[in-house]
């Protein structure tokens, strides 16, 4: 069995603010790129055909994981790819199914070079953000990826366009060709920016919640961006 996983494509991934940071230079707000459920389902079925795969859920030690299995034509057997979830923070149980789901669908090459997504970092206008009873910014604008292109050989995005919701350029990665550096610009932003770690508990590659402050110190001090447990094992393997 041999299928070509499609590389997603803009309409395929969306934004959600990780975190906001209030600087002498402004408001600043960082961005997760992700994909949902239905991408992966749309993808499963376009690839292997809806009756060619199946999912299933298990609980495992406490913790909820998914198995995603595809049927190999060539082998007469069901091929099984697993990975864990973590509850979300609005629906815990059907977040974590979901999470669950979208990593097992990971590890079957779906959305895989979302791994290597530009560090998306906006400053945002005046009209953009409110501060909250406690005084902490909270970011009320969408933003939105316009066109984004990943070069396979390279395992980077030669492309990745960032607009807001009035079509207005807030964040671009540009190559022209292969033989030129990326060039990341992030408009309105000073230069010399550069955003501080402040105990952020977001994974740099999953986005799911850090929860021990411990893996968070490790990671930033080795990495230099937080990483969760099971994503350091992965890069530890591979």
């Amino acid at each position: 069995m041999k299928k070509e996983i499609p590389l997603l494509t803009s309409s395929d991934v969306e934004l959600r603010v990780a975190q906001i940071y209030q600087t002498n230079q402004g408001t600043f707000a960082v961005l997760l790129v992700y994909k949902n459920a239905r991408v992966d389902m749309r993808i499963l079925d376009e690839v292997f055909g809806s009756m060619n795969w199946t999912r299933d859920h298990s609980t495992i030690d406490g913790r909820l994981f998914c198995t995603v299995s595809v049927w190999d034509e060539d082998k007469k057997e069901w091929i099984s790819k697993q990975d864990v979830g973590v509850p979300s923070n609005s629906e815990a149980t059907k977040g974590e199914a979901s999470d669950a789901f979208k990593r097992a669908c990971f590890n079957w090459g779906i959305g895989r070079e979302l791994y290597t997504a530009p560090d998306i970092l906006i400053k945002l206008n005046e009209e953009e953000f409110y501060l909250d009873k406690n005084g902490k910014p909270k970011c009320k604008a969408k933003f939105y990826v316009a066109d984004m292109s990943y070069d396979k050989e390279q395992n980077k995005f030669t492309t990745f366009l960032v607009v807001d919701k009035n079509g207005a350029e807030r964040f671009t990665v540009n190559k022209s060709s292969k033989n030129t550096d990326t060039m990341v610009t992030t408009p309105k932003a000073s230069e010399s920016f550069e955003v501080p770690f402040t105990g952020g508990n977001v994974c740099n590659q999953c986005h799911a919640t850090i929860k021990s402050q411990k893996v968070v110190d490790y990671a930033v001090s080795k990495y230099g961006v937080p990483i969760c447990y099971e994503c350091q094992k992965k890069m530890n393997a591979a």
